[in-house]
Parts: C-alpha cells; structure tokens; sequence
C-alpha cells in the first residue's frame, strides 16, 4: 500500500494539497469512527507521528494480536507469542500490560506514509480452514486448509520508527464483520450500529 502511494505521486499530491495525515482503517467495522478529531487532537497534542486505537482484550486467551515493545520498538505480538506470564502481567496498579488489542485504526503523518513506502517490509504466509457457504446456501466447514493468504501488514512498520501513541476505546467503536454467526457477525453488527445511531440521534 505504502509502495503504492508513492509509486502512483498520491503522497507528493497529498503533499503538495497540504495534507498532513492519513488515516487507515478496516473497512469490516461498522462502529469505527473516521478520522475521529479526538483521535487527531491527542496525536498532535503528543507530537505522535503515529497513533492506533486498542480495544481492551478481555479475553486473556484471545486470539487478537497486541500492542506490545518488541525488542524497545513499538509493535503488534501475535497471541501465538503470548506466555502464561504476559497473559496476566500487571503494573503496580492493576493495570494489565499486555492487553491492548489491535482494531486496524491507525493515524499516521504524511511524512510517516514517505518514509514507510521506502521500507522493505516482510511477508507473512498462512494456510487456513476458511468456513464458507455451499451452492446450497448452507455453513461448511472445511477437513483442510481451503484459504491461502500471502500478505504484508500495515503495523510491520511500526518497529522503523521510535514510539507510537495508544488510545483506548469503547465497544461502542468495535463491531467488525467477521463470521457469519456470533459476536463479529453481521446481525450483531447492524444491532450494535442501530443502537448507537439512535443514541446519538
């Protein structure tokens, strides 16, 4: 994506527009506020060059990825990579260590977005058994592996640069589409994306 952008002159158009930041995001949740101006505010207060928001992993053995320092750089550990001890690890007050969980909003400088788009970023691989629906319309879950993905994330440039900023949101910004059933399923999205519409209405 960073390659992408450069390749194509949209950073020197951003540039030259006096755009100073970009916002990424996924698009599977509903909830999530676009380019939030609390968010904006707090990163420029802080003179963050980039900023996420985190959920709080209530579930210790969750399989969502956390915000983490990895080796003193900033990062996203994989729950794969989480020990016993880091499940449960405190501060002295309280406060969990390693519960931050990434929801794919991230605020980042335009000169950020340059200097990312000159990295050579790794690869990751996975071969996963993806339910799908059948021409018959129903669930099937699959013996093997049936999805292959071979990609590159956005957070793999966190470690290039010296810190990031975290802010913590509610649930009231998280309903992301992901199964067909369940908590991340779109019935429950439109219920949760009903709701807080007609709060704020």
């Amino acid at each position: 994506m960073f390659k992408t952008l450069a390749k194509n002159s949209i950073i020197s158009q951003m540039e030259a527009n006096n755009i100073k930041w970009v916002f990424i995001c996924g698009i599977d949740n509903v909830l999530l506020k676009i380019v939030d101006p609390l968010f904006l505010g707090i990163t420029i207060a802080n003179n963050a060059s980039i900023s996420s928001k985190s959920i709080f992993k209530e579930d210790p053995y969750g399989t969502e990825w956390i915000f983490a320092r990895i080796n003193g750089r900033p990062g996203l550990l994989d729950s794969k990579r989480i020990t016993p001890e880091m499940r449960f690890a405190a501060d002295i007050n309280g406060d969990f260590l390693y519960r931050e969980a990434n929801m794919l909003s991230h605020l980042m400088s335009i000169d950020t977005v340059r200097k990312a788009s000159a990295l050579e970023l790794p690869y990751h691989r996975a071969f996963k058994k993806s339910t799908f629906l059948n021409s018959e319309g129903m669930k099937q879950v699959p013996e093997e592996p049936n999805s292959f993905k071979f990609e590159q994330f956005i957070f793999d440039v966190f470690p290039h640069f010296d810190d990031l900023l975290l802010l913590r949101v509610g649930k009231d910004e998280f309903a992301p589409i992901k199964d067909l059933y369940g908590i991340y399923s779109p019935e429950v999205a439109t219920r949760l994306y009903v709701k807080n519409n007609m709060a704020s209405a």
